[in-house]
């Protein structure tokens, strides 16, 4: 029995299908056309608004959608009412989005390198061989995108064991399988854990005796975390407490936390909570007799999950607009490979622990650049606020519009990597740096702590509060450390 089929698009687009459809043996039956607009034909069922009762009298096995791919938000509205009536559909991008590269397509391998507009940094395998062979190696937040390549990198220098601790199950069972398929005959855990919950982190890692720990997990998105402190505190600070104390207990021989530039004159709440997790990291070194715990801080890692390559990714299948959130912002950018092999390498420095290492980012990138760029490798020319298709491209094919939308809570138009205060000096590796700290008192480490306490139980605004005064604080402990005088 021949499938029959209804064809929903303009009167242009239907014709089109039809032509096609007339090349296959043999031919779906093409019951009539659905318009969303324009004249009717003696093909014409109707329009849009007599979708339900067309494929109620007509009952087609499915529907063939061939809509401009700007028509995103209409295309899923047909959609929607498609599966409703339990009609199967099938899109068939216009031929002009085929020829200029909008709407629903193949996805196109972005080279991130170049849209960095840099060569990638050189891996020192040395290096790496040097702090992750033979040794049991333990990454938190292994599910996520610099704890998974934090594993595969690792994984790849023979390790005696490696330890993969993630909460989340689908992403832990993800980056087992292929630390499974990459390297079958290492020795692998895959620890279904919260990191937050301090006894059972200490108990964990007394069985597991790790020597090497890479604490990626936390919580990264800056809006949400402005509306959930809380969630921020428990992951971003308690969580490094519970690892850097059972670290310390199992004797540990490095324990690193991975950073961001967001702690650095921080204004949002994630930024200000990584800042609090960071100075007890120091805290801790200090407290730690041959071991050593160090801080690796780092900008944006493009093509990481929720990074604007996926949101532009989306939004040029959905056929547009790309979303810039001001002109004028800037930000530090490396790729997922190259943060996790130097977040490895700067383990390997030789150092007395409780220093600040920091990656080598570049130049800071314009975000409009990187969004024309973006578009560029995709065979199209972006449409900035104020201008038009005819300036921009003279009216040819493949152009597709940006919006701004305005800076979200938390966010800075501009990211820094090093505080005023700090002091940096270099390392043995030229494309890290590093910077050096005096570390917390004990009595500010405890004051964090108490501050901080039951935060489920305080109101996201004083909650917000506190964070603030308590890194605040800190930033004048420094200074008044670095500006006091000698034997003062």
């Amino acid at each position: 029995m021949l499938q029959t089929a209804i064809i929903i698009g303009t009167p242009d687009t239907c014709h089109r299908i039809e032509q096609q459809l007339d090349l296959l043996d043999p031919r779906p039956v093409s019951i009539g056309w659905v318009i969303t607009h324009g004249s009717c034909s003696a093909n014409t069922l109707g329009t849009l608004d007599d979708l339900e009762s067309i494929v109620a009298k007509r009952k087609p096995h499915l529907a063939l959608i061939s809509l401009p791919g700007a028509m995103s938000e209409l295309i899923l509205s047909i959609r929607t009412r498609l599966r409703r009536m339990n009609i199967p559909d099938r899109f068939m991008p216009t031929l002009e989005d085929q020829i200029s590269g909008v709407g629903p397509r193949t996805d196109i391998a972005v080279d991130v390198d170049q849209l960095l507009g840099r060569a990638p940094r050189i891996m020192d395998k040395s290096a790496i061989r040097r702090v992750v062979t033979g040794r049991r190696v333990l990454v938190t937040g292994a599910g996520g995108s610099i704890g998974s390549e934090l594993a595969r990198v690792v994984s790849a220098f023979q390790p005696l064991q490696i330890m993969l601790m993630d909460r989340s199950e689908n992403a832990l069972f993800e980056i087992d399988r292929q630390i499974a398929r990459l390297q079958p005959g290492l020795s692998r855990r895959a620890l279904l854990h919260d990191v937050v919950d301090h006894e059972a982190t200490r108990t964990m890692f007394s069985a597991l005796k790790p020597d090497l720990i890479f604490h990626a997990a936390a919580h990264k998105h800056v809006p949400m975390m402005e509306d959930h402190p809380a969630a921020a505190v428990e992951n971003n600070f308690f969580g490094t407490v519970s690892v850097a104390d059972a670290a310390a207990d199992v004797g540990a021989e490095r324990c690193v936390l991975i950073s961001t530039d967001k702690a650095v004159n921080p204004t949002s709440v994630m930024g200000m909570t990584k800042r609090l997790a960071e100075l007890y990291v120091q805290y801790r070194n200090q407290d730690s007799t041959g071991k050593s715990f160090s801080i690796v801080r780092f900008g944006n890692v493009l093509a990481s999950s929720g990074s604007v390559l996926e949101i532009w990714s989306r939004q040029i299948a959905d056929g547009g607009p790309l979303t810039v959130t001001d002109p004028a912002m800037t930000r530090y950018f490396m790729t997922i490979p190259e943060a996790a092999s130097l977040v490895i390498q700067a383990a390997a420095q030789d150092d007395s622990g409780g220093d600040v290492f920091l990656l080598d980012m570049g130049d800071p990138v314009r975000i409009v650049n990187l969004v024309c760029r973006f578009a560029a490798m995709h065979g199209l020319r972006a449409i900035l606020p104020g201008e038009t298709v005819d300036t921009v491209n003279e009216g040819r094919a493949g152009t597709i519009s940006v919006v701004y939308t305005g800076i979200r809570p938390g966010e800075k138009l501009h990211e820094d990597l090093t505080f005023d205060a700090e002091a940096m000096r270099p390392t043995a590796h030229p494309d890290i740096n590093m910077w050096c700290l005096a570390p917390p008192k004990r009595r500010y480490i405890d004051e964090i702590r108490d501050t901080l306490l039951g935060c489920r139980d305080i109101s996201p605004t004083e909650l917000t509060t506190r964070i603030r005064r308590l890194v605040t604080m800190a930033e004048l402990e420094a200074v008044m450390d670095l500006t006091a005088p000698a034997g003062g």
